[in-house]
């Protein structure tokens, strides 16, 4: 049995990892050599951190599932996730937004979520839907917020692509 399940792994050709059939049908470069930084977080205070666009560069329909963060440093806690339309922020937030919103930043927290419905994404279109995680600051930031995914779903098979990404949030005084 075992061996069987091994062949029709290795005659499929699809890479696994996890358990996840790995995908490439997002834009994996969108933010390539793009840092997100954002030196004034303070401790005990959250921030909403955007997740890169997810942008369909094959040539199928895609159902966008979830996006989360892999790699969360000392300093940092991920309280929960949202999905937020492009449509809803006027754009792509390229910074950590305090959660309760600040000066020509809106909040993130009282728009609609998304996330209880699953986005279509149109073969060779960007993505209206994006996910961002809330991040509360528990101490000192060792490092950056990175390994960020996708789970999305083409045709009837479920798939799990990382996409490069950068966040660096580190303490500091407080935007006013």
């Amino acid at each position: 049995m075992a061996i069987s399940v091994a062949a029709t792994c290795f005659l499929s050709r699809d890479n696994y990892e996890d358990g996840y059939r790995v995908g490439n049908a997002l834009d994996s470069d969108v933010q390539a050599g793009i840092e997100v930084t954002s030196p004034h977080a303070q401790v005990g205070k959250e921030y909403w951190v955007a997740l890169p666009t997810a942008d369909n560069v094959s040539g199928q329909p895609l159902t966008l599932l979830r996006g989360e963060i892999s790699q969360v440093p000392d300093g940092l806690d991920i309280v929960g996730y949202k999905a937020l339309s492009h449509e809803d922020t006027d754009g792509h937030p390229l910074s950590a937004s305090p959660v309760e919103g600040s000066p020509g930043v809106p909040n993130l927290t009282k728009l609609p979520d998304h996330s209880g419905r699953p986005s279509r994404v149109p073969a060779h279109e960007p993505g209206d839907v994006f996910w961002a995680a809330r991040v509360r600051v528990t101490g000192k930031v060792t490092g950056d917020l990175t390994g960020c995914r996708y789970h999305y779903r083409q045709g009837d098979t479920e798939y799990r692509q990382n996409v490069a990404c950068i966040s660096r949030i580190r303490l500091g005084p407080p935007l006013d």
